[in-house]
């Protein structure tokens, strides 16, 4: 048995909202490239001075795209962690390993208690970086596991679980 024990506190989803950045990296520069692509054509090709101020307003809005997206998602990232009150410094996580099953208890003093158990097969697909377990429950739900936070057993325990359990649906590193 392999059990994790922290807090859901604001950096889970921080952490969260910087994983799912980074899988959209690739649009964020595959449109900064396609805006400065257009401004510097609509510089070339001008026709006239409202050519070069769109081209240039293009390849400004290109440079400024990927830190703009990165600004909005962690902008609303605090909107939602505000809004969901169980996302705290009190609320107590604690993730169960066994051969069968995953456990999560999440406690917030007398406010709420919830407890989830289920099999390996619940989980759509899940990965680990360097510092955490992400554990998908949906395309946009997730568990996120602070690799830091074990208290029993070992993370290759862990790693072996989900990979004997899940197959193909986890990808390590």
């Amino acid at each position: 048995m392999v059990e994790f024990r922290s807090k859901l506190d604001s950096s889970k989803s921080r952490a969260l909202n910087n994983n799912m950045f980074k899988k959209l990296l690739w649009l964020y520069a595959g449109l900064t490239v396609l805006l400065i692509v257009f401004g510097v054509i609509g510089i070339v090709l001008k026709e006239d001075s409202s050519d070069v101020a769109a081209g240039i307003g293009l390849i400004v809005l290109g440079v400024l795209i990927t830190p703009l997206g990165y600004l909005l998602s962690r902008f609303l990232q605090k909107r939602i962690d505000k809004s969901a009150t169980y996302i705290s410094e009190n609320t107590e996580e604690v993730y169960t390993f066994d051969e069968q099953y995953i456990t999560l208890t999440q406690t917030r003093s007398d406010v709420f208690s919830s407890t989830l158990k289920a099999r390996y097969s619940y989980i759509y697909k899940a990965r680990e970086d360097n510092n955490y377990f992400y554990l998908y429950i949906s395309k946009m739900q997730s568990h996120v596991i602070d690799k830091s936070s074990i208290t029993q057993g070992t993370l290759e325990e862990v790693t072996s679980l989900l990979k004997t359990n899940l197959g193909d649906k986890f990808k390590s590193k």
